[in-house]
């Protein structure tokens, strides 16, 4: 591991569970460190032009920021830092639960038909979840490969993905669906995939979904009691 990797572990070790989207991006490679000090930690993902930012105190998290570079989104761990970047980027800010499934084993849950859905089903996928889900990060994910389909009788009736940054996400299920414990078993499937390939299978959850809160600690998912803030001029 570089140098510069390995300092930045030594801080983001010091809280796991909110800073794991951090932790992988390096340990997977997707991210490379743009600043590192004893205090925090900067690091960029250049295939979605997104910054993650761990920082312990304001002091430390002005520092970093003068590793920003261009960017679509910023994700920090902090209200204060993100109410300095709403300040400085003039970008809204989305709170979110940090999650992560810590268990070896995956949660079991009932068996429907899952197709890991392809670009040329770009078209099948935005008519079912295209408003619930953004365009944008369908093909994003589509591109990837990284978009999994629940059918229902031959039809779409679910979604469940990885963002670039690593998180689980895309989750949707279509309104006629839903009750039938398709979520489950698309949180079920996703968290088995990370496992299987070496990803640690975390998620976060914006504070004002309590569905989504309860789907997750159903699942075994562990909740971190701080905050994750994404920022971005969408949001």
């Amino acid at each position: 591991m570089q140098e510069l990797a390995q300092r930045a572990y030594s801080y983001l070790g010091r809280s796991p569970l909110l800073y794991m989207d951090v932790m992988e991006a390096l340990r997977r490679e997707i991210g490379t460190v743009a600043a590192v000090r004893e205090d925090g930690a900067l690091v960029y993902i250049r295939s979605s032009q997104v910054y993650l930012l761990a920082a312990e105190n304001q002091q430390a998290a002005e520092a970093l920021c003068h590793g920003l570079g261009q960017a679509s989104q910023v994700a920090v761990h902090h209200l204060e830092t993100a109410r300095l970047l709403e300040d400085r980027l003039g970008w809204r800010s989305m709170e979110c639960r940090a999650a992560a499934y810590l268990e070896l084993d995956p949660p079991q849950t009932r068996n429907i038909e899952l197709r890991a859905l392809t670009p040329d089903q770009s078209e099948e996928v935005l008519e079912a979840f295209g408003e619930a889900l953004g365009t944008e990060e369908i093909q994003d994910a589509l591109r990837t490969g990284m978009l999994q389909g629940a059918y229902q009788n031959g039809r779409l009736a679910g979604t469940v993905g990885l963002y670039p940054e690593g998180g689980i996400g895309l989750l949707a299920v279509s309104p006629d669906c839903q009750g039938m414990g398709i979520d489950e078993a698309l949180v079920a499937h996703i968290t088995s995939w990370c496992l299987e390939n070496d990803f640690a299978p975390f998620v976060h959850i914006p504070v004002w979904d309590e569905e989504a809160l309860d789907l997750y600690k159903r699942m075994g998912y562990t909740i971190d009691n701080g905050s994750v803030y994404w920022l971005g001029g969408d949001n």
